[in-house]
């Protein structure tokens, strides 16, 4: 193995240097000597960011694949990176078929007598995977999808060694620190072991088909899987012959709107987002057909996404803040959804959000939502602001279907078809019984978390009676400690009144009698309004001078 890994680096070394690369190398391993002439002369003329992808291209189905995951990652890097990445394509070789018959025998032991033909030229040719086209005795379609002769080993292998460099890099370049490359590395180790297991690739598709089974969408397809001749490594399904669904003159030559495709495939995707809470992880147009009958059938179930309500409701609230222009809650929703940004910064990206925002809403139709989201990562790249990996994956998914369907539909504004059905789904929350039970469970638990803060208070004033508790705090800071202890007192009366009122204004939703209705609402404008008017006295309290 150590041998192997040599050799594996003496690869990895040449193609980068080949590339004009050698100056990192020597930067993270001092006294590397080049005794080989780079080459970076023949790929002068090309830019550093296509040098990147194109040594990662040649370095093989992992690098491909890194490469793939880094370009979802538009808060890391610049945007002439992640329009490089986004290019990278597998520059793999056909394996031949008599090298793939030990899997066929290991999961389809009697294949021959099962499959009336089966094709030995791949329909496609894959990183990880050859797909091939099967006709079984009664005349079904299938499309086997076999994992490539020993894949998983040579995967497992890269990953080694790109940890290697990455805690190489965190080594010798301490300002490449906060980019985590590690942690990089691992979370795409994670993910292509998911991808490499066909069994998740199989269920994820038959997940995906019932819930757009019920979605009540038409024309949602997603092949069906022959578990009897699937397994870890091989996965048997329907076969669907079809076209790339962004094919718009082959679509039009098919007889088909693609006005009406662009619609329903956004359709699907916000019931997916939004509603099931399961999306295809990867949908560009290589992962969405076009079949003859007019469906779109969705392909290739390696990378699904999953969303808890909790943060589907955050999620739809932010997505309505950025249809209307709302910087303000833009922010706070980003910030729900766990995107750190950092205070001292926090006004400069408000101004430029709230610019963003704005373009956004000038030209309506001609930015599409992948332009607004892609202008939005920008700003995060710009300001060194983090984005939770799957809130990334979550945006890529919905860049991708804004993209084809702005390709089928120019005249498409992504906001007017996705707002009626969001703010639909918050009224349906809304009066759902069980979000109710549980908004009250929720207030009881703050309600009572507030008031033993009185309780712990007096504990601690008891301690520095005794003595037992010692303060330091210099004179020139009381006054502030002041005005802290007297907004901290403030937002606890606040608080437990907006509780009470939370948990009374549930009670009342959920029995509903029918003498109550006028009373009900005219108590809670009062109640509202003596907030209103306390929150007034506090502010203006502590609008008083400090010396008062």
């Amino acid at each position: 193995m150590a041998s192997v890994s040599i050799r594996r680096y003496g690869q990895i070394f040449d193609v980068l240097m080949k590339y004009g690369f050698s100056y990192y190398l020597n930067e993270l391993f001092p006294g590397f000597i080049n005794t080989k002439k780079s080459t970076q002369d023949d790929f002068s003329s090309y830019s550093i960011y296509a040098r990147v992808r194109m040594a990662l291209e040649e370095l093989g189905p992992t690098f491909v694949k890194f490469g793939q995951l880094m370009s979802t990652r538009t808060e890391l890097f610049p945007p002439e990176m992640i329009d490089e990445l986004s290019k990278l394509q597998d520059r793999v070789g056909v394996v031949p078929f008599d090298e793939v018959i030990p899997t066929l025998d290991e999961y389809i032991p009697d294949w021959r007598d099962v499959f009336t033909s089966l094709d030995p030229k791949p329909l496609a040719a894959a990183s990880i995977s050859q797909v091939y086209r099967a006709v079984m005795q009664d005349g079904t379609e299938l499309a086997l999808k076999i994992q490539r002769p020993n894949i998983q080993e040579r995967i497992e292998q890269d990953i080694v060694l790109l940890r290697s460099l990455a805690e190489k890099i965190e080594e010798k370049r301490p300002d490449l620190r906060l980019y985590n490359p590690v942690t990089l590395v691992d979370d795409f180790s994670v993910q292509i072991k998911k991808e490499l297991d066909f069994t998740r690739d199989g269920m994820n598709a038959e997940r995906l088909a019932r819930n757009m089974r019920v979605s009540g969408i038409p024309g949602i397809k997603v092949p069906k899987i022959y578990w009897e001749f699937s397994g870890k490594r091989l996965l048997a399904m329907e076969f669907v012959s079809g076209v790339r669904c962004d094919a718009v003159e082959d679509i039009v030559a098919m007889g088909m709107d693609p006005k009406d495709l662009a619609s329903r495939g956004l359709k699907s995707f916000m019931v997916q987002i939004f509603q099931n809470g399961f999306y295809h992880g990867d949908p560009h147009a290589g992962n969405i057909r076009v079949s003859p009958k007019g469906d779109l059938v969705f392909l290739d179930f390696g990378v699904c996404g999953v969303l808890m309500k909790d943060t589907r409701n955050k999620f739809i609230s932010l997505m309505l803040a950025l249809f209307s222009a709302d910087t303000d809650m833009t922010i706070r929703y980003v910030k729900n959804l766990g995107v750190k940004i950092p205070a001292s910064g926090i006004d400069e990206f408000r101004g430029e959000l709230y610019l963003a925002l704005q373009d956004s809403k000038d030209m309506g139709a001609q930015m599409n939502f992948s332009g607004l989201v892609g202008a939005i990562q920008e700003l995060f790249q710009r300001n060194n602001i983090r984005v939770p990996p799957n809130l990334m994956q979550l945006l890529k998914a919905l860049m991708l279907v804004s993209n084809i369907a702005f390709t089928l539909d120019p005249e498409l504004e992504f906001a007017k078809e996705a707002e009626p059905y969001l703010k639909k789904l918050i009224a349906e929350d809304v009066r759902d019984p069980e979000n109710v039970q549980k908004k009250i469970l929720d207030a009881k638990v703050r309600l009572e978390d507030l008031s033993r803060v009185p309780q712990q208070l007096s504990a601690v004033l008891e301690m520095a009676s005794e003595g037992k508790l010692r303060i330091d705090v210099a004179a020139k800071e009381i006054g502030d400690l002041r005005v802290t202890l007297e907004s901290s007192i403030d937002k606890l009366v606040i608080g437990l009144m907006v509780s009470a009122i939370v948990i009374g204004l549930s009670l009342v939703l959920m029995s509903q009698p029918a003498e109550a209705g006028y009373f009900s609402l005219l108590s809670y404008i009062a109640a509202i309004v003596v907030i209103v008017i306390v929150f007034y006295k506090m502010q203006t309290r502590g609008n008083k001078p400090k010396n008062e």
